[in-house]
């Protein structure tokens, strides 16, 4: 097996924890192993345009705000599929024909593998005008919507706002905050290695490329009997709201999700890692006019974004949406220029260039004594 299917299997297996929740509450919208078109019909038309995304509640949210309006405006069909991964992207272009999905959703890490591997169309900035799109979300290959933060959180029952820490410094001080923490042990998905390091006292705009053993020595330094690691994005919420634990990493939009359900978790967008999914257009899609028209449709309709934003608390690049956001919402965004240099931007070119590695020296590090 060569290098970029091992990475594959790497990232397909530190993603599913992220988006396994999607699934969750739309089993009608699931498939197999390989997405399914809504009307194998439909490819004979030229007028269509075929996009995979994650399923779940993420597709109903992308087919009840961009689809729908999105058909209605253009006469284009969409063909809304689930189970996206760099190994589908892969596949569309050695099949030897026109790609069955024009558009794939990648992570940040399965992106540059893309790129490298040559499985992507150049984004065509001239049909998806980048005016109003904040230019750190837009690659030459691709644009990231779905902007979201890795936090700290912890338990208002237990911590106030008031005393909760405002650093990873602060997170990592057992004294002050005695118990286990919960982090994230899938560590391209989520940045604790990044976290370390901000504990540690590097600044924000110093972090990469990451110094590994800076950052373990900082996790020993926290002390492995304060550490609860976990391997889905539930998980945390799960254990702050039973009590098992006080402080836990998270994703930003988990807490919101929980909170509106009646959880007291609290959390700061200060020190956070942005992250977020890359839409792209397969090389071999013979709907690249579709494709990018759609896409245009979602990065540059803001009406649109405000909706998509409201609904999941997820950013999108599109800068013309803050105006339009509750301020306690736009201020909590990725985007948000109140969170200009409080925030980091994960580095993903670094990731997919060291993530076999360092994934190896994490598990080693895991079960040293």
């Amino acid at each position: 097996m060569g290098h970029g299917n091992i990475l594959a299997g790497k990232l397909a297996s530190e993603r599913i924890c992220r988006r396994s929740f999607v699934c969750q509450s739309a089993a009608a919208l699931a498939v197999s192993s390989v997405p399914a078109f809504a009307s194998r019909a439909a490819l004979a038309s030229s007028k269509e345009v075929s996009i995979a995304s994650y399923g779940g509640v993420i597709n109903q949210n992308i087919h009840n705000v961009f689809v729908v309006p999105f058909e209605k405006e253009t006469g284009i069909k969409v063909n809304l599929g689930t189970n996206t991964s760099l190994a589908l992207a892969k596949l569309q272009v050695v099949s030897g024909g026109a790609a069955q999905w024009d558009i794939v959703e990648l992570t940040g890490s399965e992106y540059e593998v893309a790129v490298k591997e040559n499985l992507l169309a150049p984004f065509d900035y001239k049909i998806v005008d980048r005016t109003h799109l904040d230019p750190e979300y837009c690659a030459p290959y691709g644009a990231k919507y779905t902007l979201y933060l890795f936090v700290m959180a912890w338990d208002r029952r237990k911590i106030p706002d008031d005393k909760a820490p405002r650093t990873w410094a602060d997170f990592w001080d057992t004294k002050r905050y005695s118990g286990k923490r919960s982090l994230d042990a899938n560590i391209s998905d989520g940045s604790v290695l990044e976290a370390a390091l901000l504990a540690d006292g590097v600044p924000l705009d110093k972090l990469y490329p990451l110094d590994v053993e800076r950052a373990l020595k900082s996790l020993e330094r926290l002390g492995k009997s304060h550490i609860i690691w976990h391997t889905t994005n539930q998980e945390p919420i799960q254990q702050l709201v039973s009590g098992e634990v006080a402080l836990a990493t998270v994703f930003d939009g988990r807490v919101v999700i929980a909170d509106r359900g009646g959880a007291q978790i609290g959390f700061t967008p200060d020190y956070s890692a942005v992250s977020g999914d890359y839409l792209s257009v397969v090389r071999t899609s013979a709907h690249k006019r579709e494709a990018f028209e759609l896409l245009s449709y979602i990065f540059t309709n803001t009406k649109a974004d405000v909706d998509y934003i409201k609904l999941t608390t997820y950013a999108m690049p599109n800068m013309q949406t803050l105006k339009y956001l509750p301020k306690n919402l736009a201020d909590s965004l990725p985007t948000s220029p109140t969170l200009k240099d409080k925030v980091f931007v994960k580095n993903d070119a670094w990731w997919g260039a060291n993530l076999e590695k360092t994934l190896t020296r994490f598990k080693e590090w895991q079960i040293e004594q």
